[in-house]
């Protein structure tokens, strides 16, 4: 098999729509797709050769080029540099969806976070939440670093209007929206051959005339639109080229089991000949690809619908279920009677995550790798820093209209971000049990509170409570009602508000590292930032006693 590698270097937005959106937009994928490189290398083939049949699928040497598998287009990925060496760059690939971030955990640039590879092992941490790191998001894989890398978008509103006229008339004139691959970014493309004659067609159309040249092309749709312009750089050859840039031979030894990743997406057919997006039918053909039974032990999959456009004709291609790419499909360890078996498994292998599985592979789906990660549970991940002279430049200065601006607005969205982590700790800190106390010494409770809030300071509620334990101004049954009032941390009801009023910021804290400015939670805007104060603390710590007030009162009611 031979790899044709180079570099698209996108010079304009490129739109290359998904099915996503609602009529009056088109939402580009976050890669470039290898059907729309396929289209790119027939049109700059048939420009460069005369085709004598009628129908270019009667030529032969069209067809093994450009219509069958023997020859693959794979997905362009993005191309990215690890953070610690601007020289040693890779292409990216799609997250696989074993890997998850614990809820509330955020990624800033340079710093570094705890993910987790749940198709090893569970993490031993408390209340651990898991959340996927997201949609359409690529990663490059350094043994147990992860780097990740979400592409840059555009999005431009575009006016249908009449060419006549020039303006938008009832009968031609809409308003629509495009969400396309910002220009400015490199993207790996990889052209797989079986025939080393073929591989040196592909190169042929790559090249250009002159060595100081790159090639100029255009993909994807509304190119007359200022969209398409890329760049093409043909790189250097390199031998026994792998996607994850591993041999099978560094993989195959594993203690615990037998992972599958999709490294694109795969359109599978049933056995009625249907399309579908059932994992047990991938298992089912990989036992089948690999000559063995494999015990199928766990799967993190996900579903999409795939099409795409055929520009000869003008037409959309059907609409077909197919699983997502970053699945991962977990097995046991197949064991071998002897050496000769365990050879044609690894040949099996090789020709598997060479070829691909499913349909359409010729346009890149179906790509797939054998034990991609290694057999840690924890990885340390950090988003990618792009170091390039464009995101250097230094920060306009804005007018003092333009700040002022900036600053309300980051103080809104903090207290936007404040008030959702209100609500989500409202729960957790709400008594399982609220029958020990009466209604009378709750709405107490909240009239003071409010009266706090009020007053912009804590004294009405250490006048109730007390600053400690024995200075509260409680009759006798109302301190027995506090004090039977049990948290969900084991704490007294009176102990926790007192906890709270000496250290207000104490909830706001389990923040987490999602909004930091200068060890500090807050919001920026522009130049202009807004972090937590002693008084925003102290806003929020009371009417997160009120709200937990009112949580205790509802479920009274409702017992």
């Amino acid at each position: 098999m031979k790899a044709i590698t180079f570099l698209l270097h996108t010079q304009q937005p490129i739109l290359a729509t998904s099915l996503q959106g609602d009529p009056n937009s088109d939402v580009s994928h976050s890669y470039i797709p290898g059907s729309m490189i396929r289209g790119m290398l027939i049109s700059r083939y048939l420009r460069e050769r005369t085709i004598l049949e009628a129908d270019i699928l009667d030529n032969t040497d069209v067809t093994r080029l450009f219509f069958d598998s023997t020859t693959r287009y794979l997905n362009a990925y993005p191309y990215i540099a690890s953070n610690s060496d601007s020289d040693d760059k890779k292409r990216c690939l799609p997250v696989p969806r074993s890997v998850y971030k614990n809820k509330g955990i955020e990624f800033s640039d340079g710093e570094e976070q705890d993910v987790y590879d749940l198709s090893q092992d569970q993490p031993n941490i408390h209340d651990f939440q898991p959340k996927s790191l997201g949609e359409d998001i690529f990663c490059r894989v350094e043994y147990s670093d992860i780097q990740i890398y979400k592409v840059k978008r555009r999005i431009n509103i575009h006016n249908q209007r009449d060419r006549r006229r020039g303006k938008g008339t009832d009968g031609n004139g809409a308003v629509f929206r495009y969400d396309a691959i910002d220009a400015g970014q490199t993207f790996q493309a990889v052209v797989l051959c079986d025939s080393d004659e073929d591989a040196e067609v592909i190169k042929s159309l790559l090249k250009a005339e002159k060595e100081t040249e790159k090639i100029n092309a255009w993909l994807g749709g509304s190119q007359s639109a200022g969209y398409g312009h890329v760049t093409v750089e043909l790189l250097p050859d390199k031998d026994n080229w792998n996607e994850v840039y591993k041999d099978w031979e560094d993989r195959k030894e594993r203690e615990t089991n037998l992972t599958v990743t999709l490294l694109s997406d795969t359109i599978l057919r049933d056995e009625c000949g249907q399309n579908t997006a059932d994992p047990q039918v991938l298992v089912k053909l990989l036992c089948n690809e690999l000559g063995l039974t494999l015990k199928h032990i766990d799967t993190y999959a996900s579903s999409t619908i795939v099409g795409g456009f055929n520009r000869k004709w003008g037409l959309p291609l059907p609409q077909v279920p197919a699983i997502l790419a970053g699945s991962v499909f977990v097995f046991e360890i197949p064991k071998f009677n002897d050496e000769s078996q365990q050879e044609t498994f690894d040949e099996k292998v090789k020709i598997l995550e060479a070829q691909g599985v499913g349909e359409r592979r010729v346009d890149g789906f179906g790509r797939l790798v054998l034990n991609w990660l290694t057999e840690e549970s924890t990885f340390s991940a950090s988003k990618y820093v792009d170091s390039t002279a464009s995101n250097q430049e230094e920060e306009k200065s804005l007018s003092s209209e333009s700040e002022k601006l900036a600053e309300r607005m980051a103080e809104r969205l903090l207290r936007h971000k404040l008030d959702e982590l209100l609500l989500e700790q409202v729960k957790s800190n709400t008594p399982e049990n609220s029958s020990t106390i009466k209604n009378s010494q709750l709405s107490r409770l909240m009239i003071v509170a409010a009266k706090a809030l009020a007053e912009g300071k804590p004294d009405p509620l250490y006048e109730l409570v007390g600053r400690d334990e024995n200075s509260d101004n409680l009759t006798k049954a109302a301190r027995t009602q506090f004090k039977q009032t049990e948290m969900r941390n084991g704490k007294k009801l009176d102990e926790k508000i007192r906890d709270w009023l000496n250290n207000p910021e104490s909830f706001i804290l389990s923040w987490g590292s999602k909004y930091i400015v200068g060890n500090r939670p807050g919001v920026t805007i522009a130049t202009q930032s807004k972090t937590l104060d002693n008084q925003l603390s102290l806003e929020y710590t009371l009417r997160l006693i009120i709200a937990v007030t009112k949580k205790m009162m509802k479920d009274k009611n409702n017992d």
